[in-house]
């Protein structure tokens, strides 16, 4: 039997063994998607909504479509002290003022509006998360770390070609304990139109002390950029300025880091890595590691710090800014 036989026959039982096979890839099974956040002296909220197939059309009606309003939703402190979140609908979320805040997705939103009852959102206690939707019953479980031990705050240039291009830094004492993990936000007033309304993630917004466990050292903090930027992926902050003969006002950034645990670090890493290969066709998809008991999402609790950084070549930052609205929280 030569080579050509051998490869006529293989020929003949590959395709003797060949089999279509079908993949049904719409699917109308719905999960809940729940993304829950809690901080010290701050209300607890919690955005529930149903899950949308892959292959759905997405429009504006979509978020109001997914919103779930029939829930009922509690915190329970590890002390026994329990509060019932109230859901926000139009009325009371022109109440509360939200209605400044343009981008606030207002859908299936619970919020605790008695937090201030019992000191309710505290560092160093655990909470946990109850969610009742019809006959289903979700759960979740989480603590507030206390405050990351942030040393200083300054504003330095970026580098010694620059004029005005800013970033900021943190002095940071790390604890002796291995795995404190950390995420950076800010919201950002240019001068020319109000500050953000909800908080942006910095570039590189998570860090964690694996390399500096126990030990002092320094972070920047940059806005998240492009390489095809100017000034790439890292993007700077701006002091007062000339440009085209006009003065143009420093930036003032309120920037807040918050100290989180291992499940809500690794949930956060799993999201903003899936942004970042989005769109791109050799990556594999990914599965978010979340905390949520009979749902999607996460309940995480955040031990936040907030500064006040107007953006000034040398100003260094001591104080924690501590008059952090409800507002201002998101």
């Amino acid at each position: 039997m030569n080579r050509y036989d051998i490869l006529y026959i293989l020929f003949l039982f590959l395709f003797s063994c060949e089999k279509i096979i079908e993949l049904n890839l719409q699917s109308d099974q719905k999960q809940l998607v729940v993304e829950g956040y809690i901080q010290p002296g701050l209300p607890a909220y919690v955005f529930i909504t149903q899950s949308e197939s892959y292959f759905n059309t997405i429009d504006s009606n979509t978020l109001n479509n997914i919103a779930v309003s029939n829930a009922d939703v509690f915190v329970e402190r590890n002390d026994g002290v329990v509060h019932k979140l109230t859901y926000i609908d139009d009325k009371i979320y022109d109440s509360l003022g939200f209605i400044d805040l343009i981008d606030f997705p207002i859908g299936g939103f619970y919020l605790d509006v008695n937090y201030l009852e019992d000191d309710f959102s505290q560092s160093g206690f655990k909470y946990k998360l109850k969610i009742i939707v019809n006959e289903d019953t979700i759960t979740a479980n989480t603590s507030i770390p206390y405050q990351y031990p942030v040393d200083s705050i300054w504003v330095e240039l970026k580098d010694s070609m620059s004029e005005y291009k800013c970033y900021i830094w943190a002095a940071i004492n790390d604890p002796d304990t291995l795995g404190n993990s950390i995420m950076i936000q800010f919201k950002r007033d240019v001068g020319w139109k109000p500050m953000d309304p909800l908080f942006i993630e910095s570039a590189i917004p998570l860090r964690n002390d694996n390399i500096f466990n126990g030990n002092r050292f320094n972070i920047f903090v940059s806005r998240s950029g492009r390489i095809s930027d100017d000034d790439g992926v890292l993007l700077p902050f701006y002091s007062d300025r000339i440009v085209d003969d006009q003065f143009i006002r420093k930036d003032i950034v309120l920037l807040r880091i918050s100290h989180i645990d291992l499940q809500t670090y690794f949930f956060w890493r799993g999201v903003f890595r899936s942004e970042d290969m989005n769109g791109n066709p050799f990556t594999e998809p990914m599965n978010l590691i979340g905390n949520v008991k009979g749902a999607l999402g996460t309940w995480g609790g955040y031990g936040t710090s907030y500064y006040y950084v107007p953006i000034v070549k040398d100003t260094v930052i001591y104080e924690k800014y501590i008059d952090v609205s409800i507002l201002e929280m998101f």
